[in-house]
């Protein structure tokens, strides 16, 4: 039996030794779940693409009103009273694509492809810090203060600004925690993700796992939930949150169906 599917059985005393092909298919499942949380990522990769579809139709739009317009000019010159109007009309709404098509530009461009969240300041909110520690200090104060759209701003903005900070995963870990009260529990599990796939050596690895099966739980997936649990125990036998992890696994099992 491979040393990881041995540890695995030592760490479950209370559910029974998992057989090395209770491990293997774990470990199918475990890819297979990755591969949703894989695609809740795609789906936001598909409403971008939607965008574009969307900028593409309105600039078709643009393009076809300008030729009526062209064409509405022309026929004005028969002195025909209701081309007038017409022009007017068309003058009015093609302005009004236009804006519509900058509006969603300049949006567009505030939304980097690096998979964290775009979050806008609230009314009022002070310019964010502009060292790293700071960031991560204000983010970790706003977060103490229940304040999580601000605290998620601070860290999102760490995490994009300073990746290589040494506390950058921790205040994504923070960031996921504040979606989760939030309810937000896809965002959180995007957020999870880059710790686990960004950060796989920090510390903050075994905190996603855990995490991950809240969310999971939250969204009426225990089963799903109940994997990350079991690879946490299994990866991280000496994380100082292996005996919640424990009671989890328990309490998830039991409520299950």
């Amino acid at each position: 039996m491979p040393l990881r599917l041995a540890f695995f059985c030592l760490l479950l005393p209370l559910s029974g030794c998992v057989t090395y092909w209770r491990g293997q298919e774990i470990d199918a499942e475990l890819k297979a779940l990755q591969g949703q949380i894989e695609q809740i990522n795609e789906d936001g990769r598909t409403h971008r693409q939607k965008r574009d579809e969307q900028f593409a139709a309105i600039e078709a739009r643009i393009g076809s009103m300008e030729a009526s317009l062209k064409d509405a000019i022309d026929r004005l010159r028969t002195n025909s009273a209701d081309s007038g109007l017409e022009i007017e009309k068309l003058r009015e709404e093609l302005a009004s694509l236009k804006g519509q098509l900058e509006t969603y530009k300049h949006e567009a461009a505030q939304q980097p492809d690096d998979g964290l969240p775009t979050i806008d300041a609230v009314a009022g909110a002070p310019p964010l810090p502009e060292t790293a520690a700071e960031l991560y200090r204000y983010g970790y104060e706003r977060k103490g203060a229940a304040d999580c759209a601000e605290a998620i701003r601070a860290f999102v903005h760490l995490a994009r600004k300073f990746p290589k900070y040494d506390r950058a995963d921790n205040g994504l870990a923070l960031a996921a925690e504040c979606q989760y009260a939030q309810q937000d529990y896809t965002g959180s599990l995007r957020t999870l993700k880059l710790i686990t796939d960004d950060y796989p050596k920090g510390d903050k690895v075994d905190d996603a796992l855990v995490l991950m099966h809240d969310n999971f739980v939250a969204l009426g997936q225990c089963k799903q939930g109940l994997l990350f649990l079991e690879s946490m125990i299994n990866d991280h036998p000496t994380s100082n949150r292996i005996d919640e992890a424990r009671r989890k696994l328990r309490e998830t099992k039991r409520t299950c169906k």
